[in-house]
This record gives structure tokens, C-alpha cells and sequence, in this order.
């Protein structure tokens, strides 16, 4: 018998609708809607492919809860826990849904074609036993991490974590209230995290290939990660990355080497180096959404790119706007044309990637090296969870 206590409800989905039942919403995907040709089938039902992801053929008398990879409760009507999806009951010492609730939607699980359709788990956090709950500071490494909960904190259920990184000459302390992407984040119930960068020839800055220091800063975000999931109640798979100038260029470079930690990223005023590019090394685990905000007047972080050599020592050649959007929607197979003017106006985003995620890039026209629209970035985050 396994012991339960408030799980983590994984369905911060905004990648589709609900469907209409069938067996396979219970598994965590979809019924199919244009296919009844049968690929695959197993005890559970008969599985077709839509849209290079199993779906489910047939119907089933089903509830609100299947949609979320739980069963609907047949033997109780006691309510024991209420959230946005509805009311849960308990069965067989585990949650279930209590009928009479709308339908939440599904969260999007991404798989190719193969001989046997996979079986999804869901993820289980335990808040119990998590005491961190409210301001502070830690030592990762030696270095200074700020965190920060939002208003109201209880550390009873799992909450997202932005991880978001200062330029380069600044620090944890300097971008805590300089960030309006954070604010946004904090404003919406997520926790958020301020981390040091090692010192550098131009004072604290982050390592992204070519520039601009010599740390290890994608264990040091590893080792970060550890440590405040073990000691807040974080939701693992909402684990987001965001930063301005340097610190846009360590979320660009998260995607290359944390996909399998880090959900997403909003990284503004910086490019992935073309030297790291160009050497084949970024390497995402799994596709990657991400949403770049550039200045066409910045003339610290060139809108076409080009070699910087501002850091002694360490010379850096900066991608380019948009050979960086380019770059990025290869990586996650992107097809077809950005679409214009989303999420909002002067941007532009690949909506038919692999993994359903997507590729964005906002132009600031007349811009220089600021940040991007917090919010904009923070609810590009928000829609993705980690497969």
C-alpha cells in the first residue's frame, strides 16, 4: 500500500482542450479525433496516432479526473481535497474524481510512433517534511542565492520555480529588484530565485562557452535546483529560467545543457554563442521552448550579431536576432513560418515544433539592451511543464 498526501495535480497544461472521453484519457492522452485506423492494442484499449502522439479509439464512461491520469470515484462522495479541477475523493489509497466537476485540461504528452504504447506515471510530490516557506538566502557552492516566495506562501502544494540570472557586473542582490519578469512571476504564485555569478575579468558573470568566466554555472544551477527542491515544496516539473544581457545569455545556453531540469526560458538582450553553435555543442536533451526578446538599437549585444571582444581576454560572437530564432527552431524541428505578432505585437513564434513546444523571438523596435516584457516572458513560461 502506498502512502498519499496532497499530490501534486500535474496538469498546468496549456497546450489543448479538453476531449471527449475515452479509455486513453486516463493513460494521460488524447482520444483520437480524425483516426479510427488501429496501430497497436494492448489490455487497456486501441491506440492510433494523431499528430505524431498515441490517442485512444473507442469511448468510455469516464469523469473530469481522467483527463488528468486519475480514475473517477465509484464507491465515495466524500470530498477530501478542492482544487481549480474540482473535488477528490480517495479509493484504493488513492485520489479520485468526484463527478459534477468541468473537465481540466489535459496535459500534452509527447511521443514518436513505436511497436508498444507507453504508459505515463504521474508525478508525486510530497510537501510534508518541506520547511522552507519563506524569504532567505543560501550558500550554493559559496555563492549567494536569493529566494524569494510569492505573498501568501504555505508550501502546501508544489509551486514553479524561476531561476532568473543577472547581467554581467551585477549580482543576486542588484537584479533582485531590477527584474520585471520576476515581479510578474512572483505576482502569479511562483517562486523565484536570484543566483550569483562566479567573478570574472568584468566582475560577477556567468559561463556561456567563450565568455565570461571560467565557472561550472550549469552544475552550480544543478546543485541550486537540488537543494531548494529538497528543502521547498517546488514543483520539478516548473522549473523555468529567464535573465537580462549575461544573464539572457545563461538561459539561452540552459536550454543547451539543462532541458531535462529546466522547462523553459524567456532570456532577454543576449544570443547562444555562434562559437558554442557552430561547434555542435549545444545539444538540448529533448525540445525546448523559448522566447528571446531583443533591441534592434542594443549596441552592447548586436540585434545582427557579430564578434565582441568587451571582456579582455575573452572574445565572444554574438548569433544574431534572428539567426538565433533560426537556430533555435532547427533544434526543436520546427516547420513552416513563424507566426507574426504573437505572443504580442513585433514578436513572432513557431507554433509546429516537436514536443508541442514552441520557438519565439520579440522585437523591440528601437530598443536598446533592456529587458523584455516580464509578463509576456512570464506567460510564455507558465504554458510548459517538463514531459
Amino acid at each position: 500500500m502506498k502512502s498519499f498526501t496532497l499530490l501534486s495535480l500535474v496538469a498546468t497544461a496549456f497546450c489543448g482542450k479538453a476531449l471527449a472521453d475515452c479509455f486513453s484519457t486516463k493513460l494521460g492522452y488524447p482520444c483520437c479525433q480524425t483516426t479510427t485506423e488501429v496501430l497497436y492494442v494492448d489490455d487497456d484499449g486501441k491506440w492510433g496516432v494523431e499528430n505524431n502522439d498515441w490517442c485512444g479509439i473507442g469511448s468510455d464512461s469516464s469523469c473530469w479526473a481522467t483527463a488528468l491520469g486519475y480514475p473517477c470515484c465509484t464507491s465515495t462522495t466524500q470530498v477530501v481535497y478542492t482544487d481549480d479541477d474540482g473535488n477528490w475523493g480517495v479509493e484504493n489509497n488513492d485520489w479520485c474524481g468526484i463527478n459534477g466537476n468541468t473537465p481540466a485540461p489535459t496535459t500534452k504528452k509527447t511521443t514518436t510512433t513505436t511497436t508498444q504504447a507507453p504508459k505515463p506515471t504521474q508525478e508525486v510530490v510530497n510537501c510534508s517534511g518541506k520547511t522552507l516557506k519563506s524569504n532567505t538566502t543560501l550558500n550554493i557552492g559559496g555563492r549567494k542565492v536569493i529566494v524569494k516566495f510569492p505573498n501568501g506562501f504555505k508550501g502546501d502544494k508544489p509551486t514553479p520555480l524561476l531561476i532568473n540570472y543577472h547581467p554581467i557586473m551585477g549580482s543576486a542582490s542588484q537584479w533582485e529588484g531590477g527584474s520585471q519578469t520576476a515581479k510578474a512571476a512572483l505576482n502569479d504564485g511562483a517562486i523565484v530565485a536570484f543566483m550569483d555569478g562566479a567573478q570574472g575579468p568584468m566582475g560577477q558573470a556567468w559561463n556561456v562557452g567563450p565568455c565570461c568566466t571560467d565557472a561550472d554555472d550549469v552544475q552550480f544551477t544543478r546543485d541550486f535546483i537540488k537543494e531548494i527542491t529538497n528543502k521547498a515544496c517546488v514543483d520539478p516539473k516548473r522549473i523555468y529560467a529567464a535573465g537580462f544581457s549575461m544573464g539572457g545569455g545563461m538561459s539561452n545556453y540552459a536550454g543547451c545543457f539543462l532541458s531535462d531540469v529546466i522547462a523553459a526560458a524567456a532570456p532577454s538582450a543576449f544570443d547562444l554563442a555562434k562559437e558554442i553553435v557552430d561547434g555542435g555543442k549545444c545539444k538540448p536533451s529533448r525540445p525546448f521552448p523559448i522566447l528571446n526578446f531583443r533591441g534592434t538599437q542594443d549596441n552592447i549585444v548586436m540585434y545582427n550579431g557579430g564578434l565582441s571582444q568587451v571582456v579582455a581576454g575573452k572574445p565572444i560572437t554574438f548569433m544574431g536576432a534572428k539567426n538565433n530564432l533560426k537556430e533555435w527552431a532547427k533544434m526543436n524541428g520546427c516547420t513552416g513560418q513563424p507566426k507574426s505578432n504573437t505572443p504580442g505585437n513585433n514578436c513572432e513564434m513557431y507554433e509546429n515544433c516537436n514536443g508541442g513546444v514552441k520557438v519565439g523571438l520579440c522585437t523591440i523596435n528601437g530598443g536598446g539592451h533592456s529587458e523584455g516584457d516580464g509578463k509576456m516572458g512570464w506567460d510564455f513560461l507558465k504554458q510548459f511543464t517538463l514531459p
